[in-house]
């Protein structure tokens, strides 16, 4: 295994985090494709539009060829949500990440590095404390590139992430994940977060018929 360390994100680094950023994003879109394709409506869509189609029409001919128009219309539903994320993400708070993350104690962006390489990032910003007053620390953008997983440093990563949320007197950190991918809900359950509910993030991703499960970690006093 390459040797990596972990340390503070640097204004050098910007290239190659936005690239492996972007390319993380972008390769859930597959996954949420396959994902959609077992739900129970896009079953009904995919079989009922043909099947209209052939009810209407008499042409077996028409109808199948219909299938690849909706399982294209399918894609782009889900692929949509993505997309407008990521555009969305690279005009807010990747823009500027040094603004965004390191202008504030409360907040931080570190890199994993592996031969003078960024293989991962994580980040983690103050939210409204909840009911009681405790301190909330919400964990994002936590990727590692894809010739270095398996390697623990997305569990790296987040042990960096729940030391800071310790020393700055954070008492829960929170994070969302989306329902299909089950590796980084295995990274974080190893690490003691607990699952509180599934939801949709917003309504691009109610459209897609995409939810996400969300997550709790209680840091130790």
């Amino acid at each position: 295994m390459a040797p990596y360390h972990i340390r503070k994100y640097q204004d050098q680094d910007r290239e190659a985090v936005i690239d492996m950023f972007s390319k993380g994003i972008l390769r859930h879109i597959p996954s949420g494709f396959f994902y959609q394709l077992k739900q129970p409506r896009s079953f009904l869509f995919l079989l009922g539009g043909p099947g209209a189609l052939f009810l209407a029409s008499g042409s077996l001919l028409l109808s199948l060829l219909a299938l690849p128009g909706l399982l294209a219309i399918l894609w782009l539903l889900v692929r949509y949500p993505f997309n407008n994320y990521l555009d969305h993400a690279l005009r807010t708070d990747m823009r500027d990440i040094k603004k965004s993350y390191l202008s504030d104690r409360g907040s931080c962006f570190w890199v994993a590095e592996s031969e003078g390489k960024v293989v991962g990032t994580v980040c983690g910003c103050p939210v409204q404390p909840a009911p009681g007053g405790q301190k909330r620390l919400e964990l994002l953008h936590l990727s590692v590139r894809q010739d270095y997983r398996g390697l623990g440093i997305a569990q790296s990563l987040t042990q960096t992430l729940l030391q800071f949320a310790k020393d700055q007197g954070y008492g829960i950190v929170i994070l969302n994940v989306l329902i299909f991918n089950r590796p980084a809900q295995r990274v974080y359950e190893k690490m003691g977060f607990w699952k509180t509910h599934k939801a949709y993030e917003s309504l691009k991703w109610r459209m897609a018929a995409i939810p996400f499960f969300y997550y709790e970690y209680t840091v130790p006093l």
